[in-house]
């Protein structure tokens, strides 16, 4: 575990006596105080310490007047760091008093070492006078023995004696290392360091908080510099300097509020005097807020602090269940700027109230994986996820190593921890956009409602921040509405021999499909079910019973439940699809020339009496005497026998263009082929082979069409020909022009030429009382090349209302008279005559229809 010590200098009272400070905190060490000597060999680096900046083997020195009148009772502090083992070929001598400014020539003085021949790795104390060298004290062994970074005080008392003082963690809190009785005659005017060194290390060297002057006496009480909990029973209490053992070590002056207490045991660090280690008998609960008061507890000088309290957590990583975190919001598609950095980012939100570390955790795509960095995700936070590139625009996100980019049109994004539990995953695609302004590029995509850990693409949609996105804060189309729709069954697919697939409309509550009921006519005895993840969006049933190829089987399912608790029965079918055969399904309607902003069409008519999947099913067009741009259906869609499916890019735009669309009957596709408006050619195509084909012109339009734009050629019959121009006409102009997913408008029966029309009553009365307030009137006629003129006149002769005028007629239609004049007056009351006059230019003959109806009302 790392720890951060945060250390305070103490303050300290002294005399005003001679004495040297240099912090760097000027960034220079030129002046104030001016230090002499190799100075291009060294610099103040980013953290304002004087450090070796060298090149090659060589020696440096640097040294400065140290102002001092006398050495007793004096005291020397400085900090040093080796980022090296030292050795005989890579030391450096730190002189207290030299009697020389060159330091290069080994003057007299006293002078601490680190670095030697030998193996016992310990600080040295020396006096060289006259050139001798005697050892004054000797540190503990090994305390240098590998790279460094430790703080040093030597005192020299008026009676000889020497004390050498470290702190091996390079901060305040002192302790006592060595001592000796050696009077000196040795005083010196500098003070100052120099360096013996090999290439490898000649920027290893670092020195900072120069201090030559009085004995500074310590006077002020110790203050606590951080409280971390480290486990559940445990905190490491660090003070801003060494401290006494024996109240140190009292476990009456420590305390933790809510029903925590005394620790059991309060433990000094061997090493660092400031450094405690207590134990408690009650645990930390995970992410309580604790507060820790300490008194009485005393320096190593004497002095006692006074009451001092810190609060703290118990913050422990722990492990997330599916939906602890989720994917709230990214940005897949970055270009163009809208204002968001052109950079892809994975928003995650912690929706729990569990702490998590996320380092190794993975996030995925549906082709590569990227390994997060070290990261606390706690809770009710978010966290933006980038690429290393990322960084830079996105500081405060957490890197993703190796991570590929996110597809615009669309992926899978998965979040796993480093174990392999799956945390959160999702599949988008372009239309969770749901804004065509905005799917091109620059907007980010964002959740809606967080509470819904199982949420599907409903509960996405583009950003509606003018920047494009909110990476780090609550989405701009944030709702937490609670979910209360019950989820339902929207598909199945089934497998030989004996396999059903049921899929739901949501997440699920895996428990809930494990326990709900199943019942089927013909009887299936269920011999396993095959659920994955805790909130799947289908399950398999496996039977013991072999499913039979075209037979139809109803069922129940019972009592299951999405994740949010909502619960549903639902009763449908399934079949196992059967083989097709060339004939089974045949092209029935085309739309080539669609309505401005709008899609082709193409729509299937099962022929046959057999249940068949269009899976792997394929349309088509021609180029260069072949069939060319295939198109798959690429999920399973089982067409019934008589019935119809309609297969766009854009069902909803046929559906609100298409007063006739029939919902349900349509599947949607990423494209279809092209085709051309004025002619092209239709494939419909099964495992390589041609199942149905149309070669359509616009001229099998009905020829008095104004505008064919928007208007479907519809198959008369099933049973002839498809590729042949007489099985094909305009949909009828009273159906909207098209009937994607219904029997057509040109689907004729056989019978006499002409038509009828029925009246839906023989009076009304337009009053608005709700009752016989319009008129219905009904045509049905033999020919698709039917026009017709639908008149209503008075009883003498006056025209009062045309409802249509050479109008292209289709099989049926209805259309409605409220009782209104052209000018949209109200009619008097009375009788009217409705003339539907039928033409048929082929062969020039016209049929008549006449209808009496009577207008009644209040007189």
């Amino acid at each position: 575990m790392k720890h951060i010590l945060l250390v305070f200098c103490s303050f300290f009272i002294f005399t005003s006596w001679s004495q040297m400070n240099d912090s760097f905190d000027d960034g220079d060490f030129t002046n104030n105080p001016t230090w002499v000597g190799d100075v291009t060999d060294f610099k103040i680096n980013s953290n304002n310490e004087l450090q070796l900046d060298a090149t090659g083997t060589a020696e440096s020195y640097l040294s400065t007047p140290h102002n001092l009148m006398q050495l007793d009772d004096r005291e020397w502090r400085f900090k040093i760091n080796y980022g090296f083992s030292p050795s005989i070929n890579n030391r450096g001598d730190t002189y207290l008093t030299s009697t020389s400014a060159d330091l290069s020539t080994n003057p007299d003085g006293i002078l601490m070492r680190i670095g030697e021949n030998g193996s016992a790795d310990p600080i040295y104390l020396i006096e060289r006078n006259g050139g001798v060298e005697t050892t004054i004290l000797t540190s503990t062994p090994a305390i240098v023995a590998t790279s460094f970074d430790i703080a040093v005080k030597v005192i020299y008392n008026a009676n000889g004696d020497w004390e050498l003082y470290t702190d091996l963690t390079g901060g305040v809190g002192y302790q006592l290392d060595a001592s000796a009785n050696y009077p000196t005659t040795v005083l010196g005017q500098h003070l100052g360091v120099w360096l013996k060194y090999t290439s490898s290390n000649a920027t290893k060297f670092q020195y900072d908080n120069f201090y030559a002057g009085p004995i500074q006496v310590d006077n002020i009480p110790p203050t606590i510099t951080s409280v971390t909990a480290i486990s559940s029973t445990e905190l490491e209490v660090i003070f801003d300097e060494g401290m006494d053992q024996t109240t140190g070590e009292n476990v009456v002056n420590y305390a933790v509020d809510n029903g925590v207490g005394n620790p059991t045991s309060v433990q000094q660090d061997a090493t660092n005097l400031g450094f405690f280690t207590l134990t408690f008998t009650v645990p930390f609960n995970v992410g309580d807020l604790y507060t820790l008061t300490v008194s009485n507890a005393e320096d190593v000088a004497g002095n006692a602090m006074s009451t001092q309290s810190e609060t703290f957590q118990y913050v422990i990583a722990q492990t997330p269940v599916f939906g602890d975190i989720i994917i709230n919001e990214f940005l897949p598609d970055e270009s163009p700027v809208v204002g968001l950095p052109e950079v892809e980012f994975v928003e995650l939100y912690n929706r729990s109230n569990k702490y998590f570390n996320l380092n190794g955790w993975k996030l995925s795509d549906n082709s590569s994986s990227g390994t997060i960095q070290d990261v606390w995700l706690l809770p009710g936070e978010y966290l933006i996820l980038v690429t290393t590139n990322g960084l830079a625009d996105y500081p405060q996100a957490t890197t993703v190593t190796s991570w590929a980019s996110l597809n615009n049109a669309g992926d899978d994004i998965e979040l796993s921890t480093d174990a392999g539990i799956v945390v959160d995953k999702l599949s988008y695609t372009d239309k969770w956009y749901k804004d065509e302004s905005k799917d091109d590029g620059g907007w980010s995509i964002e959740r809606i409602n967080p509470d819904l850990a199982c949420s599907s693409a409903d509960n996405w949609r583009a950003s509606n921040d003018s920047t494009g996105g909110t990476p780090g804060i609550q989405n701009s189309v944030f709702s937490n509405t609670p979910d209360t729709q019950a989820p339902s069954v929207i598909g199945f697919e089934t497998e030989l021999p004996n396999r059903l697939k049921l899929k739901f409309s949501e997440g699920m509550d895996s428990l809930s499909l494990e326990n709900a009921g199943f019942s089927s006519t013909p009887t299936l005895t269920i011999s396993a079910r095959i659920l994955e993840g805790k909130y799947p969006t289908e399950i398999t049933f496996e039977f013991i019973e072999s499913l039979i190829p075209g037979k139809l089987y109803a069922y129940e399912l019972n009592n299951f439940s999405d994740c949010s608790g909502n619960s549903n029965n639902y009763s449908g079918s399934f079949v196992l699809p059967q083989t097709p055969e060339k004939g089974d399904l045949i092209i029935n309607e085309i739309l080539f020339n669609p309505l401005t902003g709008g899609a082709d069409f193409v729509e299937i008519y099962n022929n046959s009496d057999k249940y068949i999947d269009l899976k792997e099913w394929e349309l088509g067009n021609h180029k260069e005497g072949a069939v060319a741009n295939l198109k798959e259906v690429t999920q399973t869609y089982v067409l019934n026998p008589d019935d119809y499916v309609v297969l766009t890019a854009d069902s909803n735009f046929q559906l609100m263009n298409y007063p006739f669309a029939i919902p349900g009957k349509f599947l949607q596709m990423s494209s279809l082929p092209s085709y051309n408006n004025d002619s092209s050619t239709v494939y419909l195509v099964f495992n390589d082979t041609v199942m149905d084909k149309v070669s359509y012109s616009e001229d099998w339009h009905f020829s008095l069409l104004n505008d064919k734009k928007g208007v479907s050629l519809e198959r008369f019959s099933a049973e002839q020909p498809s590729n042949t121009a007489s099985n094909w006409h305009s949909a009828s102009e009273t159906i909207g022009f098209a009937t994607p997913g219904k029997v057509n408008s040109q689907d004729m029966k056989p019978g006499e030429e002409g038509g009828t029309l029925t009246l839906s009553s023989k009076s009304f009365s337009p009053d608005g009382d709700g009752f016989q307030d319009v008129l219905l009137l009904t045509y049905e006629v033999s020919s698709p090349d039917l026009l017709g003129d639908l008149v209503i006149y008075d009883d003498k002769g006056r025209i009062i209302k045309t409802l249509f005028k050479r109008h292209l007629l289709g099989g049926t239609g209805i259309v409605k008279w409220e009782g209104t004049r052209e000018d949209g007056t109200k009619a008097a009351i009375g009788p009217y005559i409705i003339m539907f006059d039928v033409f048929n230019l082929d062969s020039s003959k016209t049929q008549t229809v006449r209808k009496v109806v009577t207008l009644a009302g209040r007189l």
